[in-house]
């Protein structure tokens, strides 16, 4: 969802807009059609019965010569010319399915807008909602749960949800609560904390109806010269199933319209985004304990100190949900609301590390123009592929527990891994277990195991995966038990391990053989299949139907969407751990094979964790780079515009010890990237391709230069490989570079292609 921007305000939403959201000017000299705009979403996407809009008279009509209708019915009190000389209005009441706006003028065509809107509990795009699903309460009580189409049934405690009303429908659906905070003036340019917590916050509750004395409360000015009294409020509710809140810059004494915000907004956004990941099937609090760990936290000190607007949502956290499309639809109706009770969008900047990366680049991969700019800490480019090394590693962590492995000493697996073999422990480690459909606590603490999935017993109850969060895009199938699960796109048939590790003599003929014979798959519910070589451990193989889905859903990030955002790669070297510097590079790799460079990303290293400091310089140099976007009116296209107008001191940089700068190649550096054990495996650094085509085994190849296979070895590689082995100079099964849209997975996980943005007719 694209907004359209205020007349001064950002260049780069006008030309988004032709993907998402009209973005018009009545500026044309001769007569011509009344056209109707939506500015807070497309009009086929519109949620919760409200639309923000514009119309756009010929030259010379005036504005109390329009009519406006709703569905047959008189709204035209609800639109009129405002302060900055444009026809607005905000209508309420439109009905879930379709509606029908119409506009009409002395000497002029009518126009006609058909709006289709959804329930605000209910799904948009993303598919079937997961079930079952526990709605949180005010004081955390006691809950049944079903397991939809069986008998299973159990009793749970809900989550606190923050609000002071329980739900009252099965959409978690409750009474939006606002909350309201000052700084008082002896706080002002104190050691104080941002926020409400702490041995000295920032800012404390009032009640609206006793409001401080304009004395007692400090002022504030934002970054563009305006100048109001440090109020704010906190909006608390439920969309979409999930929570959220918005914090604002709000005078309760004061008024407040779309089209007349109070002035202690900038017209930014500020997107706080979560990290971790989980198949929760709790409705949470919109910020959580991670979130206060690592300050992804609603109270930004940067966004407080400029006057953006910020918002945290559950749906957007990974920790919560790990269905970015499902976050993209919940981001996309939050903006809607916020665009229809606040005002327009200037831009919007994303902040989020790790997990809070994926949610970034996946949700301006499906949906472009929900942001513009990405704040990337300890990123990856999306879950679906990150999930092939984790997968990877945990094949390789159980084989050197047998025999063979055992035998293997540190640097073999080092070659092998390509990364020493505690970055794949750390993997295995951490998100291993979250794979396992048959564990409770996957679908959140305190879930019940008398309805969680056991294949002997329960066969019918609740999978806690988290690849079962997703089976409205990838589908479900009957396995060999018979019993049904979801359909994943992880294949290693073909997948030679070790390779490298073998080309570079690091492993011997033996060993490599040994490797690939034991290193088997996962089933669906996480059995190893490895550790035997007679017979031969079985490998995943993935639909081939499938893969497509990969890359048009958005759920593998796309380059060429990814090419109309600005992006800074907050790059720490943390050593064995997960967040592997590689994963900056991957991005990049995407970005130089879709789009022929990579001029919209920067990366910013640096040794140990992210830092205070290094947020706060990344916030205002993408503030910087945003507003040099939106100050450029030209005709180009916006990935042009992102890189015409970064900043001339943004660039890669090495951050180092007394303040030094360095090249990302120094090697005083401490950027050190790896490899992945599928890229040993000879696959690319992009680690885009889900199922690699094949090519015949040749033992005279380029794959083992000098390396010789007794016709033992040969055969037993032969019974490995009878279907070939990994062609990597050929993309993989149904990849593309197309610049995808949107899927919509509302009628099953097969998808269809969004079309074009409804637009206004004239008869």
């Amino acid at each position: 969802m694209t907004q359209t921007a205020p007349r001064s305000g950002m260049a780069m939403a006008a030309v988004l807009a032709t993907l998402l959201t009209a973005c018009g000017s009545s500026g044309d000299a001769g007569p011509q059609p009344i056209e109707i705009l939506s500015l807070s979403n497309r009009a086929d996407m519109i949620s919760d019965g409200n639309a923000y809009l514009e119309i756009l008279l010929p030259k010379g009509i005036p504005a109390g010569a329009l009519k406006v209708e709703l569905n047959g019915a008189d709204v035209t009190a609800q639109f009129a010319q405002r302060a900055n000389g444009r026809i607005l209005g905000r209508i309420d009441g439109l009905r879930v399915g379709a509606n029908t706006l119409a506009a009409t003028a002395a000497g002029s065509a009518r126009a006609r807008l058909d709006i289709t809107n959804h329930g605000r509990g209910d799904s948009i795009f993303a598919g079937p909602q997961t079930q079952p699903w526990i709605c949180a309460t005010r004081n955390g009580a006691q809950a049944t749960v079903s397991v939809p189409g069986t008998a299973l049934s159990a009793t749970v405690t809900t989550r606190v949800s923050g609000l002071d009303t329980d739900p009252v429908d099965a959409l978690c659906n409750t009474r939006t609560q606002y909350t309201y905070y000052y700084m008082p003036k002896s706080r002002q340019g104190s050691a104080c904390t941002p926020g409400t917590t702490g041995t000295a916050p920032c800012h404390l509750a009032f009640d609206p109806s006793q409001r401080p004395a304009d004395s007692e409360i400090a002022d504030f000015t934002n970054d563009r010269g305006d100048t109001v009294k440090h109020l704010l409020r906190v909006e608390t509710g439920v969309m979409g199933r999930g929570t959220y809140q918005i914090l604002a810059y709000y005078d309760p004494a004061q008024p407040w319209a779309p089209w007349a915000p109070q002035k202690g907004w900038n017209g930014k956004l500020l997107w706080k985004f979560g990290a971790s990941a989980s198949g929760n099937r709790f409705q949470e609090p919109a910020v959580n304990a991670l979130d206060q760990a690592t300050g992804s936290v609603l109270f930004d000190a940067n966004a407080l100190a400029a006057g953006h607007m910020v918002v945290k949502a559950m749906l957007t956290n990974h920790l919560h949900n790990n269905n970015e499309l499902l976050a993209a639809e919940s981001m996309m109706r939050i903006k809607e609301h916020l665009i229809e009770n606040y005002g327009e969008v200037r831009y919007t900047m994303g902040d989020g590390s790790s997990g809070g990366s994926m949610m970034q680049t996946v949700i301006s991969s499906a949906m472009p123009g929900l942001l513009q700019g990405l704040q990337t800490g300890y990123s990856y480019p999306d879950a679906a592929s990150t999930w092939i090394e984790t997968r990877d590693c945990g094949l390789l962590t159980n084989y050197y527990g047998t025999a063979a492995g055992k035998a293997l000493p540190d640097a073999a697996r080092a070659a092998i891994n390509g990364h020493p073999a505690a970055y794949c422990s750390a993997w295995t480690a951490t998100f291993i277990t979250p794979q396992n459909p048959r564990l409770p606590i996957n679908c959140g603490p305190g879930f019940p195991a008398a309805i969680t999935y056991d294949p002997q017993t329960r066969p019918q109850g609740v999978r806690c995966s988290i690849h079962d969060m997703l089976v409205a895009v990838y589908g479900t199938a009957r396995d060999a038990d018979g019993n049904i699960k979801p359909v994943m796109p992880y294949d290693n048939v073909g997948v030679q391990y070790g390779l490298k590790a073998l080309q570079s003599g690091a492993i011997g003929a033996e060993d490599f053989v040994l490797l690939n014979e034991g290193i088997g798959s996962y089933t669906t519910d996480l059995d190893w299949t490895g550790g035997t070589a007679a017979p031969v451990a079985s490998r995943q193989q993935a639909p081939a139907d499938l893969l497509p889905r990969i890359y048009s859903s958005g759920l593998h990030s796309n380059a060429k969407n990814l090419s109309q955002v600005a992006i800074i790669d907050l790059r720490p070297e943390l050593g064995a751990d997960i967040h592997m510097s590689w994963r900056s590079l991957q991005q990049r790799a995407r970005l130089d094979a879709g789009n022929g460079g990579h001029d919209n990303h920067v990366i910013r290293a640096t040794q140990g964790p992210l830092t205070r400091a290094m947020a706060d310089q990344s916030f205002a140099m993408m503030d910087r780079w945003l507003s040099a976007i939106e100050s450029d009116t030209s005709a180009i296209p916006l990935a042009q515009k992102v890189v015409r107008n970064k900043p001339a001191d943004l660039k890669d940089v090495c951050l180092a010890d007394g303040g030094r700068t360095l090249a990302l190649d120094d090697p005083a550096c401490s950027f050190k990237p790896t490899l992945s054990p599928r890229q040993v495996a000879g696959g690319p650094r992009a680690e885009d391709v889900y199922q690699c085509q094949r090519k015949p085994l040749s033992f005279a190849s380029q794959d083992y230069p000098g390396v010789t296979f007794s016709a033992a070895q040969q055969a037993r590689l032969a019974a490995v490989f009878p279907t070939g082995v990994c062609d990597w100079s050929k993309p993989g099964t149904g990849q593309t570079q197309e610049a995808a849209f949107l899927t919509d997975f509302s009628t099953g996980p097969a998808g269809r292609r969004v079309g074009p943005k409804p637009v206004s007719r004239n008869d």
